[in-house]
């Protein structure tokens, strides 16, 4: 019998090391360092459901490719609110009402858990959305009384009307309460293949409270950092084992205010920092190829990720660049176009952050098995879903398998950090 309680305890404590955890700026799991350059893979929980395009075969296939090329660590959206009305929004829902959640739809994450640990993949959840593309704090605020939202591509749509909606959010009692009722529900969730509950699962990696939450006014920033404090206080509460993050793209969502990004990461639920960096987005160049990836773009670029790591290595936290992305080269979508700009800017990020030693990165995005392009360029009903979700031009900033080159980069940067 004592041998016997030794070997289970052995086993929990095997477990428990598993979790990855913090020191100083680095990830480590079982006291060794843990550095990744992983992906964007949001739709991955969503494949097992889409039998249309087999979808539990292709998970499978995409995560040995994964695997073959050393990523480690996927980046995946476990939020969609709403219905599929506005088409430019991801549909099936997980959450199609309030308060009601898509069973058959969340079967498909507890298998990419199960797939991802047999490869030694670990996850970051996003658990909501300050964009409209999958429903989230927009969708919670209409569905609390604010009335419809402005969004993008209708008659409707208003940049600053937009700003001033989301920003209510954060002061939006019933709002976060059922944002809440989910991250309550997915935490304590329990595995239907495997039977290991969510907050108990070694893949998983992190809790990320939402995809670029930003105060949106300066009105909103009390009641921004009240969510940040209260949303991963809660989150540790339910779940001790597990590092969470906010998922903020670095000063540029904290109102272009260092101070702020200082202050939301130094508290003290929060584990680490990221930044997100989108050069044509933010106009950083003129948006023609040929500036891409100029030096003026390269400097700015240094000089972000310069910027937000000096703050991270104030309040002694580490840094993951968890977005960025390039178009293909003539701003094509097609895959059949070249990347010669995109492989020069990932390689220059990786340079970047190996002189200070980031964490880990996230690339934007691995767009798996299916080539997606079409003249009308947004998904269609019936397409595969693929890196970039049904807002975007399909192609814009999918890595596809065939982009060889890119991939030996990759391959080459896993192996560079020892993956």
């Amino acid at each position: 019998m004592k041998l016997y309680f030794g070997f289970v305890l052995f086993i929990c404590i095997t477990c428990k090391a598993q979790f990855v955890t913090t020191n100083n700026n680095s990830f480590f799991i079982n006291n060794s360092k843990y550095q990744f350059i992983g992906c964007n893979y949001w739709y991955g929980g969503y494949l097992y459901s889409d039998t249309l395009h087999n979808g539990k075969k292709r998970l499978q296939k995409e995560l040995n490719f994964l695997q073959k090329n050393g990523v480690t660590n996927i980046r995946v959206v476990i939020s969609s609110e709403g219905d599929a009305s506005y088409v430019y929004r991801v549909a099936p829902s997980l959450q199609p009402q309030q308060g009601l959640y898509n069973e058959a739809l969340l079967k498909g994450y507890d298998y990419l858990i199960m797939e991802a640990a047999k490869r030694n993949i670990k996850i970051v959840f996003v658990l909501n959305n300050n964009w409209e593309w999958s429903g989230g704090f927009g969708q919670y605020l209409e569905w609390n009384g604010y009335g419809t939202p402005p969004l993008p591509k209708t008659s409707n749509w208003d940049w600053d009307a937009y700003c001033n909606y989301i920003s209510k959010f954060y002061s939006c009692d019933s709002c976060i309460n059922y944002y809440n009722k989910w991250i309550q529900y997915v935490v304590n969730r329990k595995n239907s293949f495997n039977q290991i509950k969510y907050a108990n699962d070694a893949t998983i990696m992190a809790w990320e409270l939402a995809n670029e939450p930003r105060p949106m006014k300066t009105e909103a920033i009390a009641t921004y950092q009240n969510w940040i404090t209260n949303t991963a206080a809660f989150i540790k509460q339910l779940d001790p084992n597990h590092l969470v993050t906010i998922g903020v793209e670095g000063s540029i969502g904290t109102a272009n205010n260092l101070s702020l990004f200082e202050k939301v990461h130094a508290i003290k639920s929060i584990d680490y920092a990221t930044i997100h960096i989108w050069p044509k987005t933010w106009q950083w160049y003129n948006g023609m190829d040929a500036h891409a990836t100029t030096d003026t773009t390269l400097a700015k670029t240094k000089n972000y990720i310069l910027q937000n790591d000096s703050i991270c290595k104030i309040i002694n936290k580490p840094l993951v660049i968890e977005e960025f992305g390039m178009h293909r080269d003539g701003n094509s979508f097609s895959p059949k176009a070249t990347v010669h700009n995109r492989n020069k800017y990932y390689e220059y990020i990786f340079n970047t952050g190996n002189s200070l030693n980031i964490a880990g990165y996230n690339f934007w995005g691995f767009a798996g098995l299916p080539q997606n392009y079409n003249p009308k360029h947004f998904m269609q009903k019936g397409m595969a879903y693929s890196a970039d979700p049904p807002q975007e031009e399909q192609g814009l900033y999918s890595v596809f398998i065939k982009d060889k080159s890119t991939w030996q980069l990759i391959k080459k940067w896993n192996k560079k950090i020892g993956n």
